[in-house]
């Protein structure tokens, strides 16, 4: 069993591990982080932090493909409390009083649980106070009869009206001199000075200890039932955000769909073979009646051929049926590849041989482009990149095109454009320009 804690300001990692050992403390998660860990039966993820102004926050079917799978997944805190209040009807577990207040519908506003705060390097800490914390330490204050309730409603409604970003004890202060005529902001402060509250904290203790004690436990039959996850977006997300790590790099599943794309030689042939399958149904006489089927449907005119740029200018003197499939081929595979997953991949090219080559490939590619020049001191993340000249040469050196159809030989791969398949391939060009085309291993055909 595999634990893993997304923790950012709310606790120290070295707490958490110590509440829950052997637990692996990660960032505050984002969009793509369950899909990129991938867990299963057995695996529990707890989520406390999150990103979510600076990068797309993680989303609600990441975490039902995960509780789909069988692993826990439980949350408390901040971004954790969120998900957890709004799929624990699908089996994602809660913990704590943040979780309540949001299940419960007492909070709404997600700026209750936001906060800023500085890098991992800087232990992420924290630069401003969340208003969750405000609530429940005047909460805590009027129990204890330091301001009346009246009071505690006006100093809330005072905090919300600060920015998440800049909420601290001193702009409340600042706020409330400016707009309050009695003395509840300083009589609360004072107290809270002396009576300190983190119930972001307390909620991330609680749900460490929960896990540790095994009572988290994954989606089953009293929890309502996931359906319609597995969608064509989820997919492009899997796709974008899946891999694998290699020589300590991550190599995204885009990155080896790309390159057999752009780089196996058996690809417009496996692929114009299985498109015209799909369209018309497998076997001889396919590319017949998809000729048949697009021209009864109206999508080719009498002659076979359809306008809209698909055919480049050596190939408008083709047999209308040829100039057709490569119409048809083209129009419907470049959908399909869009997201470059692999379902944009013909089969024979899926095996673990071929796909372990080609990953290896992108991980010396990629090795290759980091060691390009780095002109900009102030942005050392930002290295040369190739011009669109340049890709076109090459590729049309590989693929044995002139440059006025490399547009078609493109699409002929899946891409849509040449800017689309640029974007693709430029990682690769450097060591495709001083190595050459890579070698894959044979394509196994037959039973």
């Amino acid at each position: 069993m595999a634990d893993v804690v997304f923790l950012g300001p709310t606790l120290p990692a070295d707490e958490a591990a110590a509440l829950l050992p052997g637990v692996r403390v990660l960032p505050p998660v984002r969009h793509g982080d369950l899909l990129r860990l991938a867990p299963g039966p057995g695996d529990r993820v707890l989520i406390v932090d999150g990103l979510f102004l600076q990068t797309p926050p993680v989303r609600h079917r990441e975490i039902l493909l995960a509780l789909e799978r069988g692993a826990v997944v439980a949350g408390s805190s901040s971004m954790g409390a969120l998900r957890a209040a709004e799929l624990h009807p699908y089996g994602m577990r809660g913990a704590g009083r943040v979780f309540g207040l949001y299940r419960d519908g007492v909070v709404t506003g997600d700026d209750e649980v936001a906060m800023a705060y500085g890098p991992a390097e800087d232990g992420h800490r924290a630069l401003s106070e969340p208003l969750v914390n405000v609530r429940v330490s005047l909460e805590r204050a009027t129990a204890a009869g330091v301001v009346t309730a009246a009071e505690a409603a006006v100093l809330l409604a005072l905090a919300r009206s600060v920015p998440f970003r800049g909420r601290s004890a001193r702009a409340l202060a600042r706020a409330a001199d400016r707009a309050l005529t009695d003395d509840s902001a300083r009589r609360w402060l004072d107290w809270a000075r002396g009576h300190p509250v983190d119930v972001k904290a307390e909620d991330a203790r609680e749900l460490l200890r929960l896990a540790a004690a095994g009572a988290l436990a994954p989606a089953g039959a009293g929890d309502r039932p996931i359906r319609n996850v597995r969608t064509y977006l989820l997919e492009r997300w899997q796709a974008r955000h899946g891999g694998q790590e290699l020589a300590g790099r991550w190599v995204p599943d885009t990155a080896v769909v790309a390159a057999l794309l752009a780089l196996h030689p058996d690809v417009p042939a496996l692929r114009r073979r299985d498109l015209l399958g799909r369209l018309a149904g497998p076997g001889a006489g396919a590319e017949a009646r998809a000729v048949e089927l697009a021209r009864a449907r109206g999508l080719l005119g009498s002659d076979g051929v359809t306008p809209g740029g698909w055919l480049g200018p050596g190939e408008r003197a083709l047999p209308p049926e040829e100039a057709a499939v490569r119409v048809l081929c083209r129009a419907f595979g470049t959908l399909e590849a869009a997201c470059r997953s692999e379902r944009a991949l013909p089969a024979e090219l899926l095996t673990a041989d071929i796909v372990a080559a080609t990953r290896r490939f992108v991980r010396r590619a990629e090795a290759v482009a980091d060691r390009l020049p780095r002109p900009d001191p102030h942005r050392p993340d930002r290295r040369l990149y190739f011009r669109a000249e340049a890709i076109d040469a090459l590729f049309g050196r590989l693929w044995d095109r002139p440059a006025e159809e490399l547009a078609s030989a493109a699409a002929d791969r899946g891409f849509a454009d040449l800017v689309a398949f640029r974007a693709a391939v430029e990682p690769f060009t450097a060591l495709l320009t001083v190595g050459g085309a890579p070698e894959f291993p044979s394509v196994r055909t037959g039973g």
